[in-house]
């Protein structure tokens, strides 16, 4: 039975998880029965649109503005001599309906920690001695059973592959094999993601063959393919898939040009295994995953048969889509893979050119004079070239999101990106010729085309420029991707300041220079995406996120947690310890609490993918922030004169700006927490309550889907579990001041 989408597609990326305590270390194939997951969703969301997010946020920057822009109230020297430098040392008669993207398949456990061990690594120091390289006590070394149990919990993270014998391609293919009866029973679609709207997208059993084809020609598969899935199915999923691309920022087909009888047969395989993973009944999205394999082979095939098929839009676009599926597939081996394959398609479309400026689809403009078929055919030209464009920004950011989640140097920079910025979104989404037309005339009537539009390198050191021409181009996608553009320069001032000794005072000074100058820049453009994006909470909390992990390194996190062992937990627990004394500390959680606050109005069902790991990542930062200053406040009873002043300051982290943010941020002045609701109340719980924070961020999650008898989206739930593993730690219940009603 098909879930019923009451949890409506987001333009989230893809999205990572695992199911709660079961081990994917080493899976040879799918089988029906051998895991078994939730196949329902139903949670209830509104229209999933970043343009429907109507909640002014720009508190969130606000003070980093303020200091920019000269505001001497503002009181706050995030650059000047404040700055620490000890831590820079269908027609079909089955009436489908599909839950969200990447519900079922969301199996990544992307932090499946043996959390006793953890414990271990990180004893808080509670005995007033803050020196930041204090050896940690004896009794915090490991036993050989307890570096044992870390290494088991590495080697179930998606870090460390170990392949086996059973492991290899093509494995999977009996899950091709579909007995569509047990799914007769459907569900009515959700109103807001109607897929009768895309009934135009749908293929004819000529190109059924044709795909079937493809699968055949893979080889070694015929004998575990009796079987291939209907006509009527094959066409439902196609729709699902497009009805979920029109709600993505960077969605990557263009649907006015669809034409079966055009496409690759390969591009075809490569939609219905991502339709499919967009439905949560098993055996629809097993086969999603199977077929990605095929694509990836068939690809590989045309390739090698003719090269020339490197500069192909579809065969690239079918690759893009395979990449898609199988980095955040959560089963290891297709994420090794795909993760390894994304280097060759960033090679061949940049060694084709395609990064340059050549392609200029604002050029092939239409006229009102022109006739149908001329019309006809700059339209399908001009969709070719603004495809491109697309593919390369979609490719970029789905670079600089495995970047983040799997820790990796990214593989494209937005330097390189020197074509024109992307068309308006309307003009993309037009279904005919003539309605592009119109839409042209459209916007040339209410702003003067510009003869030249700017390039993301232009935009991205002008604004002003940006904004001047946002009527004429995609302004939501090209803030999208001008902020995943400042991830580079974050992940290479992490570098820089592993690789150069804190001694060497001449490097560390460029450092603090470049690291201001970056938080400068980020802020300040921070401040212009309400505008631009019509205030997209999303975007919003991507920008609070980078600004974080600018000031809290994401490796020093990792590390924390175990990812390279006990040893390096360890160290990280020191650099962590040093860190949380320092003014970068305090605004790396100040921007945490922002992510955490933008997440609270992100539109219902929305926090998944890429989504929920931002909000991961903020609560492991005030988490650990509230770890290693624990012993800075003494519970209730305890507390001197001058003690009970300084912490009777509550400085709210998730909520607006105010005079006492500022101070806390440049004197250290106040208790840091979080507001939460209880009871229908507000009330502010502190850092140092650092069990009582992991449950805030739970809740988070919960009331995002706010659905309670139906289930989380596994990546969800899976993150939800960690905090809570995390929750009940020794080292995390400290929570010896209690909230306060507010």
């Amino acid at each position: 039975m098909v879930a019923s989408n009451r949890y409506p597609q987001t333009p989230s990326s893809t999205e990572v998880s695992n199911v709660d305590g079961m081990d994917f270390s080493h899976h040879a194939s799918l089988q029906d029965g051998q895991y078994d997951y939730p196949s329902s969703g139903h949670q209830t969301g509104v229209q999933p649109s970043d343009i429907d997010d109507h909640v002014h946020v720009v508190d969130g920057s606000s003070i980093a503005h303020d200091v920019v822009a000269g505001d001497a109230s503002a009181s706050i020297p995030f650059y000047d001599n404040t700055f620490d430098m000890s831590y820079l040392s269908g027609n079909s008669n089955q009436d489908f309906s599909f839950a969200s993207a990447n519900f079922s398949q969301d199996l990544f456990n992307i932090w499946d920690l043996d959390l006793d061990s953890i414990e271990m690594a990180y004893q808080v120091d509670t005995s007033g001695n803050h020196g930041g390289n204090k050896p940690l006590d004896s009794d915090a070394r490991s036993t050989p059973r307890e570096v044992s149990k870390r290494h088991a919990a590495f080697e179930r993270s998606p870090w460390l592959y170990k392949p086996t014998s059973k492991d290899h391609a093509l494995n999977d293919q009996a899950n091709l094999t579909l007995d569509e009866d047990s799914i007769t029973e459907l569900t009515p679609s959700s109103p807001e993601t109607n897929i009768a709207e895309f009934s135009f997208c749908c293929i004819n059993s000529k190109i059924r063959d044709q795909m079937l084809g493809v699968i055949f020609s893979i080889g070694k598969t015929v004998d575990k393919v009796p079987s291939f899935p209907s006509l009527a199915l094959l066409n439902t999923i196609i729709q699902v898939f497009f009805a979920q691309e029109s709600f993505k920022t960077d969605n990557l087909l263009h649907t006015g040009t669809f034409d079966p009888s055009n496409m690759l047969p390969q591009l075809l395989v490569a939609v219905v295994a991502a339709g499919s993973v967009h439905i949560s009944e098993p055996v629809i999205w097993k086969m999603g995953l199977a077929l990605q394999e095929v694509v990836r082979h068939a690809v590989a095939n045309l390739w090698e048969q003719n090269n020339s098929n490197t500069r192909n839009l579809q065969v690239l676009q079918a690759f893009m889509i395979c990449l898609d599926i199988g980095l955040w597939s959560g089963f290891k081996r297709q994420m090794e893979i795909a993760e390894s394959f994304a280097q060759p398609i960033i090679v061949m479309i940049r060694r084709s050119g395609a990064f340059g400026s050549q392609r200029n689809s604002s050029a092939i403009g239409p006229e009102m004079t022109d006739s149908a078929m001329l019309l006809e055919s700059k339209w399908k030209k001009w969709a070719e070239a603004e495809s491109y464009k697309r593919l390369i920004i979609h490719l970029f950011i789905h670079d600089t999101h495995a970047s983040i989640g799997m820790q990796k140097p990214p593989l494209i920079y937005l330097t390189e990106l020197k074509f024109a910025l992307p068309a308006p979104q309307d003009l993309w989404l037009a279904r005919s010729a003539t309605e592009w037309r119109d839409l042209d005339h459209k916007h040339r009537q209410q702003s003067p085309t510009t003869s030249v539009l700017p390039t993301f390198m232009e935009a991205i050191q002008n604004v002003d420029l940006l904004e001047s021409v946002a009527q004429q181009v995609d302004a939501q996608l090209c803030t999208l991707a001008l902020l995943h553009g400042y991830w580079g320069q974050i992940w290479t001032y992490h570098q820089s300041k592993r690789f150069y000794p804190e001694s060497n005072s001449t490097h560390r000074l460029c450092l603090i220079t470049e690291h201001r100058e970056l938080y400068r820049d980020l802020s300040e453009f921070s401040t212009r995406i309400p505008s631009l994006t019509r205030n997209s909470q999303i975007t919003i909390m991507l920008s609070e996120l980078l600004m974080m992990l600018l000031h809290a390194d994401p490796d020093d996190l990792q590390r924390f947690a175990g990812k390279y062992g006990e040893e390096e937990a360890k160290q990280a627990a020191f650099a962590l310890r040093a860190w949380s004394k320092t003014p970068e500390s305090r605004t790396a959680i100040w921007h945490a609490g922002q992510v955490l606050r933008a997440a609270r109005r992100v539109t219902t069902a929305r926090l998944r993918g890429f989504n929920a790991i931002a909000v991961y990542y903020a609560s492991l930062t005030v988490w650990i922030y509230g770890l290693m200053t624990t012993s800075l406040f003494p519970p209730p009873g305890h507390l001197s004169a001058s003690a009970a002043k300084f912490n009777s300051t509550h400085i709210t982290l998730n909520d607006a700006a105010s005079p006492q943010t500022r101070l806390f941020l440049s004197s250290n002045e106040g208790v840091p927490g979080l507001v939460a609701t209880r009871d229908g109340g507000l009330e502010f719980v502190p850092l140092h309550a650092t069990d009582r924070v992991l449950r805030l961020a739970r809740d988070i999650y919960r009331s995002n889907f706010p659905v309670l008898e139906e289930p989380l989206p596994p990546l969800v739930d899976n993150l939800g579990n960690l905090l809570r593993d995390l929750e009940s730690l020794p080292g995390s219940k400290v929570s010896r001041a209690g909230s306060e009603t507010i």
